[in-house]
């Protein structure tokens, strides 16, 4: 029998350890074909004060990281490579100001969408710029997604995203991926699928016999 969790994410599309993360997610969920993941998206800014025309990607990444820049995304590569993602961070030429990607991500939730894999590739591995609305918007037909300028433009969607950012601020939560299952049980971090499937399990309600 096929049970249904609600596994809400705080993200942003911007973290390349965002991307590790969904993809182990995925894998522990895989491994666990009984349980369908219902994958609620929740908006967590990296960058609050990051202007909205976005950063040269350079400048963006030596004023962050400075001269252990090379040593991190070293770091970020092989877990990525562990975890079937080849990163292409030279071909990004621009970090965005990730809140129009915020606005889909939800807007298509709303839809019963999931856009997040495609536009961790699309900035990742395409190297497009997400901080172009037209982009977003080819990115997301691509993938048969198609969202109106209505909802997109809603204050539903303003609401929803102070709401999700003011919820990180009251748990505290000072990093990302931070994946909620069930309202249950939290895990913080791109964890190895091994060590969320015992999560995955636990959050899962027993029928009683």
């Amino acid at each position: 029998m096929t049970q249904v969790v609600d596994v809400e994410i705080y993200a942003d599309i911007i973290c390349p350890w965002c991307y590790i993360g969904k993809k182990r997610l995925d894998a522990a969920f895989a491994e666990r074909p009984q349980i369908v993941p219902r994958y609620i998206w929740r908006c967590f800014l990296l960058n609050p004060s990051m202007p909205p025309e976005g950063m040269n990607r350079r400048d963006y990444i030596t004023g962050k990281f400075g001269n252990t820049a090379n040593e991190v995304y070293s770091r970020i590569a092989a877990a990525g490579q562990e975890s079937g993602i080849k990163f292409n961070f030279d071909q990004i030429k621009r970090t965005p100001d990730s809140r129009k990607t915020h606005r889909y991500l939800l807007a298509a939730a709303d839809i019963g969408k999931d856009l997040s894999d495609a536009f961790f590739k699309a900035y990742f591995i395409d190297g497009r710029d997400l901080g172009d609305e037209q982009e977003l918007e080819k990115i997301a037909r691509e993938h048969d997604v198609d969202v109106s300028t209505t909802i997109l433009g809603s204050l539903e969607l303003d609401r929803q995203i102070k709401n999700d950012i003011e919820m990180s601020r009251q748990m505290r939560v000072d990093g990302v991926p931070y994946i909620i299952f069930a309202g249950k049980y939290a895990i913080a971090g791109a964890h190895m699928p091994e060590h969320i499937i015992p999560v995955i399990d636990g959050s899962v309600s027993k029928s009683v016999g």
